[in-house]
């Protein structure tokens, strides 16, 4: 079967990511993903921590075998149910986004984490809020990592310039990231995904 397959109920074209398993899958086909999972989320088929991991599965896939693992064991139908709409559409997402990351200069990974815990599972919003807490906590373990580093095998100068510089560019990290957030264009640094975080898709122009 093609890349067309039968209509839903929402007017979306349903796509088995099944066959032709090594075949790329674009933006289309990970929506629909999306709104499975939050359909399957929705009546109690999956939990907020299997949603969280599913939908970051969904959004990295780039082929129809990747896609598959993140819809396994559920059904592709998806109805036209508000419910739905509502959690795949939140309005405050890059507000949230902006104070996950806005609130971690003062707070460090607590205001993230707080963002993460209040916000509603699969929404971009919770994604954003999980990577700003990796955000942190990898920009972290790169400053420890550097101190201990450095204070082993060079003097307390090279120590202060070093940790001065990573300071800086952890501030400007965390600056940009907030300003993106809010005009809902999220940055994406690598970062060791202690969260389930996904691939925010960019707002476009």
């Amino acid at each position: 079967m093609g890349l067309a397959g039968e209509r839903g109920h929402t007017g979306a074209m349903l796509v088995d990511p099944r066959t032709s398993a090594s075949l790329r899958v674009g933006d289309a086909e990970r929506s629909h993903a999306e709104a499975v999972l939050q359909e399957a989320y929705s009546v109690g088929r999956l939990n907020e921590g299997e949603l969280d991991v599913r939908l970051g599965m969904a959004m990295r896939a780039r082929t129809r075998r990747e896609l598959s693992a993140a819809l396994s064991g559920l059904p592709l139908q998806v109805r036209a149910s508000p419910f739905v709409q509502r959690r795949v559409s939140t309005p405050d997402a890059t507000l949230l986004g902006f104070l996950a990351h806005g609130s971690a200069v003062f707070t460090w990974f607590l205001g993230p984490l707080v963002c993460y815990g209040v916000a509603s599972p699969g929404t971009p919003g919770r994604r954003e809020a999980a990577h700003a807490f990796n955000l942190q906590l990898t920009s972290g373990l790169v400053v420890f990592v550097t101190m201990v580093m450095t204070m082993l095998f060079f003097p307390p100068r090279v120590l202060a310039i070093l940790v001065m510089v990573e300071m800086v560019v952890w501030l400007l990290l965390t600056v940009t990231s907030a300003a993106r957030a809010l005009s809902g264009r999220p940055l994406r640094v690598p970062t060791i995904g202690f969260l389930p975080e996904g691939k925010a898709r960019s707002r476009r122009p």
